[in-house]
């Protein structure tokens, strides 16, 4: 039978290669001072050549130990060390288990870390969503879609300032974040009519954006609608309103 052979270029250290010997021979740590364990780490010191200095020198450190050890448990007991010594047997058999743990450890991360290279992340916004359940109660998504149209077919209120001959830009100063804490707000009161959530003075603009809004509600479930019957006026009420959104992306807040 083949003889086997390691090298000490293979090992990160000296506790490495003890705890080798140890796993081949599939003992206890605790049970290395009496095994074969000691005599063929000192065999293996012979290839101390192909090390450097630093790293030769602690591994004779530890062979310096281990003799340590060895001849103790052979010769008479010594005098009784004080209380502040550690005794270099238990010493050493600390090292090892701690050394063991942490090299355990290093691998489990390791495995993680060559997993995790095989995920690929995606963000929040391209991770189809199921669709979400809308509490409407004897009312249809048509008849709010037909009493927004009556609403947006609103006449706007004339201004009788404004000046016909000049042509005023206005900036678009409604977004579905402002909207839905308004709608928040009213409806922290209880039920509102749903023509009630758009005042006469309300531009077109302001109009959609609260839809906007309020579907918004709708589809996260905070609010429910209810219509008493067919024709009959449509109530938006509070189901489970949220009080912090700053995770949340509107649909107006979406880029291309």
């Amino acid at each position: 039978m083949e003889e086997y052979r390691v090298s000490l270029s293979q090992f990160e250290g000296p506790l490495d290669l003890l705890l080798h010997l140890i796993e081949k021979a599939e003992l206890n740590i605790e049970d290395i001072f009496v095994s074969e364990i000691t005599s063929q780490y000192l065999a293996l010191m012979d290839d101390l050549s192909e090390l450097d200095m630093d790293r030769a020198s602690s591994f004779l450190t530890v062979a310096a130990q281990l003799l340590l050890i060895k001849s103790r448990s052979l010769l008479p007991r010594p005098p009784v060390e004080t209380e502040d010594e550690e005794d270099p047997q238990e010493q050493l058999l600390r090292q090892l288990r701690e050394y063991k743990a942490f090299k355990t450890a290093g691998e489990d991360l390791h495995a993680r870390f060559e997993e995790a290279k095989k995920a690929f992340t995606r963000l929040p916004e391209d991770v189809i969503l199921p669709p979400q359940k809308v509490d409407i109660s004897n009312a249809t998504l048509d008849s709010l879609y037909a009493a927004f149209l009556s609403i947006l077919n609103r006449e706007e209120e004339p201004d009788e300032q404004k000046d016909e001959s000049l042509h005023n830009v206005r900036p678009d100063t409604y977004t579905v974040r402002d909207r839905v804490v308004v709608l928040r707000t009213r409806l922290t009161g209880g039920r509102v009519r749903f023509d009630e959530l758009f005042t006469e003075t309300s531009s077109r603009m302001e109009r959609i954006v609260t839809f906007m809004a309020l579907l918004e509600l709708l589809a996260r479930g905070e609010v429910r609608i209810t219509q008493g019957a067919t024709f009959a006026p449509i109530y938006i009420r509070a189901k489970n309103l949220s009080d912090n959104d700053r995770e949340t992306v509107y649909m107006d807040e979406v880029e291309d």
